[in-house]
């Protein structure tokens, strides 16, 4: 049972996977038809290409062209670096759209070269972006990049399921979500196909009753359907799985290939549109009809369509291989051992050629990788080399520009201390010059005071003869002499004078003591200039106790201040 179920599933792989994988690749292809068919001259072009007239993203579209070509001409590192720039780029600036793309290209490219592992991730990832810009867009019947994407999902995940069964994988969910991608679609033509592998799927599951469920909508459109060769793979597809699940009889087995269209079996067209057949021998009805026979007893019949099949199958590879080993069993059935035996010993030589084969490919691969994998040492050691060669140089430069960074510190330095002592002796003269101007500012000060000092005791005297000579004797005179010698402007004369002769030590009391009345000031002058305390009594018109009591008062303020020259200053007040 599990080498008939490989026979008719490797047939009904082989069916669909030319048909719906061309048809979905041909229309989701990303302008690569040069560079899948021709990469020689893709490549001579994408060299004549001037990448720096481009933008960023023409560029990346050609960079994953690029890497595309070399896939298919086999140079297998250059494809990997090409593809990973290709994909970083999309991956940081292109949209959901354009990401779904490049990981399909990127997944078609180590498709060609083998690498069936990160063909799978390649694929995964366009199905995310796919389904990512879907989820995110409007849906549009004039929205080209949109449609896009939507056969580029069916593809995608069709593709996946294909995968998955040559791995041995279930491959029920790719296809699952390739027929609901399909029918999101819109394309009835893409459903079918993968509708038809998923029951495939099922079927390899040994689940027929899903198999046959899955399948019923396409048994009952068969007859709309336009590829017609594939129409009546889908019959008899049905057929098998009825017959593996048991559920018909043996006459309504009969009765359902009798209602097989012969004459489109063997006169159909194998292809339709851009979907082909692989079924080059047309054997699959004829394998439908030796599992029925066989099944069902009829020995003779079984027998006939069993050599039918094996003469006209040119080649024998890991699917059909085993018709071989059917053949025999109905030999053994029959009773003709040496034929059995005969049909025993083809199968084991066919398995052991495709063993040597398969052996030869694995020896040829591993060789290409080992190639590969010493490339890339070589490679890698180059840039090692490189590396250790650009950090040596590095590491010389900047010890060439240390040295000259502290040479020219050190050059500075010389200059500064030079600098910083013509300074200083900038600094000494100014200060000379500021202290000398100062000095001849306080001459010029003086000077000027002793002339207002003049000029108002000459004033005095004046006035005092004008005095005696208008009052004469008596009273009004002496009154008149107090008035005089007692006023305002004499006052303010004593003041300058005892400001003056004692280093302006009434302008600093001003400043340092702001709070003080004019009154105290005037008191202070006069204390400072050696007048006693009667003379003051007269002069400010107080008592003597108040004279004494003023004193004390403010020699205390004074003593309890902050000031710089309060020493100086309680010293004039002794």
């Amino acid at each position: 049972m599990r080498h008939i179920l490989r026979i008719t599933f490797a047939l009904a792989t082989a069916v669909i996977l030319a048909g719906c994988g061309r048809h979905a690749e041909s229309a989701v292809s990303v302008d690569g038809t040069l560079a899948t068919e021709y990469p020689d001259s893709a490549l001579t072009l994408l060299r004549e290409i001037n990448m720096q007239r481009l933008g960023r993203n023409d560029r990346a579209r050609c960079m994953l062209l690029k890497g595309l070509a070399e896939a298919h001409r086999g140079d297998t590192v250059a494809s990997r670096e090409s593809l990973k720039r290709a994909i970083r780029y999309f991956d940081r600036h292109g949209s959901a759209h354009e990401q779904a793309d490049t990981w399909y290209t990127y997944a078609k490219a180590y498709m060609r070269t083998g690498n069936l592992e990160e063909a799978i991730r390649g694929y995964t990832q366009a199905a995310i972006f796919a389904e990512k810009a879907l989820s995110g867009g409007s849906r549009h019947a004039d929205n080209p990049e949109y449609k896009y994407t939507e056969t580029l999902l069916v593809a995608v995940y069709h593709t996946l399921g294909i995968l998955y069964f040559e791995q041995g994988y279930d491959a029920v969910e790719p296809f699952a979500k390739a027929v609901e991608a399909a029918r999101a679609n819109g394309s009835a033509e893409q459903e079918g196909y993968s509708r038809f592998m998923l029951s495939a799927a099922y079927c390899a599951n040994e689940d027929y009753a899903k198999a046959i469920e899955t399948l019923a909508p396409l048994v009952e459109a068969c007859d709309t359907i336009p590829f017609r060769y594939f129409a009546q793979q889908v019959m008899l597809q049905n057929l098998l799985y009825h017959t593996y699940l048991e559920d018909w009889t043996p006459e309504q087995l009969l009765a359902a290939r009798n209602g097989i269209d012969l004459d489109e079996i063997r006169s159909a067209p194998l292809s339709y549109g851009t979907a082909v057949s692989d079924d080059t021998g047309r054997t699959f009805y004829d394998v439908a009809s030796t599992i029925i026979f066989h099944r069902d007893g009829q020995l003779d019949s079984a027998r006939y369509y069993v050599e039918r099949t094996l003469s006209r199958t040119d080649d024998f590879h890991q699917g059909n291989v085993d018709l071989y080993n059917v053949a025999s069993q109905i030999y053994h059935d029959i009773g003709d051992d040496a034929r059995a035996y005969d049909y025993a010993q083809k199968y084991a030589v066919a398995k052991d050629s495709l063993f040597e084969a398969q052996r030869d490919t694995r020896v040829a691969e591993l060789e290409r990788r080992f190639r590969t994998a010493n490339e890339v040492a070589l490679r890698e050691a180059s840039l090692r080399y490189r590396v250790w060669i650009a950090v040596l140089a590095a590491v010389l430069v900047i010890m060439v520009a240390g040295w000259a960074v502290v040479r020219y510190r050190r050059k500075l330095r010389r200059s500064d201390e030079q600098l910083s002592e013509t300074l200083a002796l900038l600094d000494s003269y100014r200060e000379s010059h500021d202290s000398l101007t100062s000095r001849l500012n306080a001459s010029d000060a003086r000077e000027a005071a002793l002339k207002r000092l003049l000029e108002g005791r000459v004033a005095a005297v004046r006035d005092i003869a004008a005095t005696c000579y208008t009052y004469g004797d008596g009273e009004r005179l002496t009154e008149k002499m107090r008035e005089l010698a007692l006023s305002p402007a004499m006052l303010k004369d004593v003041v300058d004078m005892a400001d003056l002769y004692s280093d302006r030590a009434v302008t600093r009391l001003k400043t340092q003591f702001p709070d003080w009345t004019p009154r105290n000031y005037d008191f202070a002058a006069l204390v400072i200039a050696g007048f006693s305390p009667q003379e003051i009594c007269v002069m400010l018109g107080m008592s003597l106790n108040g004279v004494y009591t003023l004193k004390s008062k403010l020699k205390r303020r004074i003593a309890e201040s902050q000031a710089g020259d309060r020493d100086e200053l309680l010293d004039l007040f002794s």
